[in-house]
């Protein structure tokens, strides 16, 4: 379709504004698929020979047409903005409007592409917006209107930005602050607007525009590099005491920005971080990316620091989810670092967040390996198994696989200690997953020493029990038994009906009974309104989980046993 055809096409719509717009719609579309549609070039002409308003017809967009085709509609306004012969009071009406129903940031881009058109059009779209008294609406344009001055215009920039600075009103104070640090300036105008950067951090105390000025003065020296050194004596007093607004910052811009920040600075702002609370749920998600970002750049120590500073202050693990997949993923070596100095420092804290890291692993036979450059003496290898025990109870594989490891290298009197936890409560407690961890080391002929002799007081444990089974004394009445599983049916079945009533499940189906039978039937309904009756056979699955057996037998000796692992701390720790 040629310029003509396209210009004579939308003609013939131009009285039905809703029209218009589905034809500009149907001819991107076409455009899109083929060359040779000039949907820009006519639009633009017919504006600006005035045979059409689209101005009119992008105010028209309401809430139907611009969801029926958003991505159109965004994209004829960047497109045939710029080339659009119009004054910036009839412009900025219309994109405050489109930005109510966009996200904004395309109209914003257009408007920017718009002002550099003319030289002209940035001081103008500044004037304008100043003069309305709905400044929320229009104030997020201002940014994006001295942006556009040209490289040639910057004393006159540097000027607007100053006089906005002086202005009363919070928001357009904040526009300008986000100008300050992104400005392409020269060399020769840098100390210009260093001074300025320095007068605002002193004289604003609006928290939204000092966070505004911590964002440029980041940009600033990653443009001006040499200004780094001023910048951290800058900083240094700036962010002392930051607010949560600047702490978000601070978050946000070293967790995503793509700038080099040297390593006090980093430091510094990182520092800042230390004492979020679990409520910052925004800041902890910034966190949880720069944790990630910290041990790819192996800066191990630094991340682990801001880590354990978080969770003593309430934040759970679970909350980094991104630095919990990593962690369990990609950095076992990392993960056995932070979970043996975590257990050999036995903060209450730190070992409970242990707990819940490994609590969701869906493998059962998740191993763990302690890293022994932390465990110089024997006290701390008993030490650090029996809080492993304490605190990874229900995770046996994982727990037995973290002693094993310390066992490697531990003397022969640690090891009969270690053997002695290892049995009681951990095997007595798991002997099938236990037993069959033990005979994966044996037949692997590793540390056979310590497995056999588990193994072997298990299975004489087994048949000291086997040989008490048969003695009435200890046999429950059958009568007994029988009430304890008609009570233990009644409470499963009354927990399960008092879960189902929140399903989710119930709100998108409606549960059916199965009295009997070894197949499902259901009816699927066709578009003639005939149904057919489709039958499933059902198959039979199934889930196993090993209970404990102490926590059967003798439950309040393994509570007790459990709690002593958890609280017990260091000889000398206690001592001091």
């Amino acid at each position: 379709m040629s310029l003509e055809e396209t210009r004579c096409t939308l003609l013939n719509e131009r009285g039905n504004v809703e029209n218009l717009l589905i034809l500009i719609n149907e001819i991107y579309r076409k455009q899109i698929k083929s060359e040779g549609i000039f949907l820009t070039e006519a639009l633009s002409e017919l504006h600006n020979t005035g045979e059409i308003d689209l101005l009119k017809i992008f105010e028209a967009v309401n809430d139907t047409s611009y969801k029926n085709n958003p991505y159109v509609i965004m994209r004829v306004v960047e497109t045939t903005l710029p080339s659009l012969k119009a004054k910036v009071e009839d412009i900025l009406p219309c994109l405050t409007k489109l930005t109510d129903l966009a996200s904004g940031h395309i109209v914003y881009g257009a408007f920017e592409c718009f002002c550099r058109v003319d030289n002209s059009r940035p001081k103008d779209s500044v004037d304008f917006i100043l003069k309305q008294t709905e400044l929320d609406s229009y104030a997020p344009f201002i940014y994006y209107a001295i942006m556009a001055y040209e490289s040639g215009q910057i004393a006159e920039r540097i000027q607007i930005v100053k006089a906005l600075i002086a202005n009363d009103n919070e928001v357009v104070r904040n526009q300008a602050y986000s100008v300050l640090g992104r400005q392409n300036i020269t060399e020769n105008w840098a100390s210009s607007v260093w001074d300025i950067i320095k007068s605002s951090a002193i004289n604003e105390h609006a928290d939204s525009c000092r966070a505004s000025i911590f964002r440029s003065i980041v940009h600033f020296g990653n443009i001006f590099p040499s200004y780094w050194p001023h910048i951290e004596s800058l900083l240094a007093s700036f962010v002392e005491g930051a607010s949560l607004n600047i702490l978000h910052a601070i978050s946000n811009t070293i967790a995503f920005q793509q700038i080099s920040i040297p390593d006090s600075i980093q430091k510094l702002l990182i520092k800042q971080l230390h004492t979020i609370s679990p409520e910052q749920s925004h800041i902890i998600s910034d966190i949880d990316y720069l944790l990630v970002n910290l041990i790819k750049k192996e800066l191990y120590d630094t991340a682990i620091e801001l880590l354990e500073s978080i969770l003593s202050y309430g934040v759970e693990i679970t909350s980094l989810s991104y630095f919990s997949r990593e962690l369990l993923g990609e950095y076992t070596n990392l993960r056995n670092h932070i979970i043996t100095k975590w257990f050999l420092h036995g903060e209450k804290a730190l070992c409970h967040n242990i707990s819940i890291l490994l609590h969701n692993i869906a493998e059962k036979d998740f191993e763990l390996h302690a890293d022994m450059t932390l465990l110089d003496n024997e006290e701390k290898k008993v030490f650090v198994s029996r809080k492993a025990i304490g605190w990874l109870f229900t995770r046996p594989v994982a727990t037995a696989s973290f002693i094993m490891s310390i066992s490697r290298s531990a003397h022969q009197y640690t090891i009969e200690t270690l053997e002695e936890i290892l049995y009681d409560p951990l095997l007595l407690s798991y002997p099938s997953e236990l037993k069959k961890l033990f005979q994966t080391y044996i037949d692997n002929n590793e540390q056979e020493y310590i497995c056999k002799p588990l193994l072997d007081k298990l299975e004489a444990h087994n048949l000291d029990i086997l040989k008490v089974s048969g003695l009435k004394e200890l046999t429950a009445p059958s009568k007994n038994i029988d009430l304890y599983w008609n009570d233990f049916e009644k409470d499963m079945q009354k927990s399960y009906e008092e879960a189902s009533k929140n399903s989710f499940f119930r709100l998108i189906a409606t549960p059916k009974r199965l009295l009997y039978g070894n197949s499902s039937i259901y009816y699927v309904h066709q578009m003639d309104e005939q149904s057919s009756r489709q039958e499933m056979q059902m198959h039979s699955f199934s889930h196993s989980s090993e209970l404990p057996t102490l926590n059967i037998l003798d439950p309040e000796s393994l509570d007790y046993s459990l709690r002593v692992f958890r609280c017990e701390r260091m000889k000398n720790e206690i001592n001091s």
